[in-house]
Order: structure tokens, then sequence, then C-alpha cells
């Protein structure tokens, strides 16, 4: 005897709608919620250029202590320190550390294109330099007052060195990035 299948008339092929509904609303959800995230890489940018910056003033401060140390300036409160040799002082510094002086501190420890990349100013004492991207202010070198640095919300801060053995800081400000 040979006996046919049962034939499956009721068999399912494909997605039900409700099952496609609870595809499409979950890849929503993700979809909102990773999406910003990917999104925003030019603040990303702009924090993680700020940081590299923060890195640079920190390496060139310690070489120009080191500098400082060798010369004897270490100690003082505000002294000079000739960088390369030729006996001129080139550089401002606050316990061996460079100062936040707009002309003479840190940021003539800088690069050349320091001038036209970035802007900075320090505070009256000179003893905090801010700092941040020429962009954010468009306009660039040094700039008497630090309104328009701390208004982009982008923005670093080198405090100085306060007293014998103690190094300066960094501050990140990137709320604004």
């Amino acid at each position: 005897m040979i006996m046919d299948k049962p034939s499956k008339r009721g068999a399912q092929s494909g997605f039900t709608l409700i099952e496609l509904i609870i595809v499409i609303v979950i890849l929503g959800v993700l979809a909102v919620t990773a999406a910003p995230r990917f999104l925003n890489l030019n603040s990303d940018a702009h924090i993680a250029v700020l940081e590299a910056m923060g890195g640079a003033i920190k390496s060139s401060g310690t070489l120009v202590y080191a500098k400082s140390a060798i010369q004897g300036q270490s100690n003082f409160v505000v002294g000079n320190v000739d960088l390369d040799g030729d006996g001129t002082s080139d550089i401002e510094t606050k316990y061996g550390y460079p100062s936040g002086s707009r002309r003479n501190g840190i940021s003539k420890a800088m690069s050349d294109s320091f001038a036209t990349d970035w802007i900075w100013s320090t505070n009256y004492t000179e003893s905090v330099f801010y700092l941040t991207l020429a962009s954010f202010t468009h306009t660039s070198g040094a700039y008497v007052n630090q309104v328009p640095i701390v208004a982009s919300n982008c923005y670093l801060v080198y405090n100085t060195a306060d007293s014998v053995g103690s190094s300066p800081s960094i501050e990140y400000f990137t709320s604004g990035c």
C-alpha cells in the first residue's frame, strides 16, 4: 500500500506581519541610540586635537624645566631660560616651567604653526594661559582678552607652577567642541 504524505495546507512560509514589525522597531531603536554616537565625529576630533595640544604643552614644559634646572633657574619665581645656547633668554619661566606670559611664556615653546592655528590669552597675573583653536574664534595669534576663548567652550587652561617643586597643570573644557 502506498501512503501519501499528508498535505500541509496551513504551513507557514516567511515571516508574519507582527514579526516584521518587531524587527523594524528593534532596528529603529538601535538606529536612534547608535547613530548620534557615530555622527558626532567632529566634536570628538576637536577634543582629540585639544588633548594632543595639551600633551605637547606638557612635553615642552618638561623640556624647558630640564634646561631651567641645568641653568640654575628652576627655583626662581620668575626666571629666563636660554633654549638654544646663543646667550639670549628665549623663554620666561615660573619655578622652572614655562610661564603663562602671552609673549614670552609657553607660547614661545610651541612650533611656528602655533601662531596661525591657535589663539591664546592669559589672565592679568599671567598665571593662567587659555588656548583654543583659531577657527573657533575666527582669529589667530595672541589675543589680549580671554573672553572669546572661554566663550568657545572648547579650550584648555594651562595653570603655571605655583611653588618650588610643583608642576603646571592642564584643564580641558570641552562642552562646546
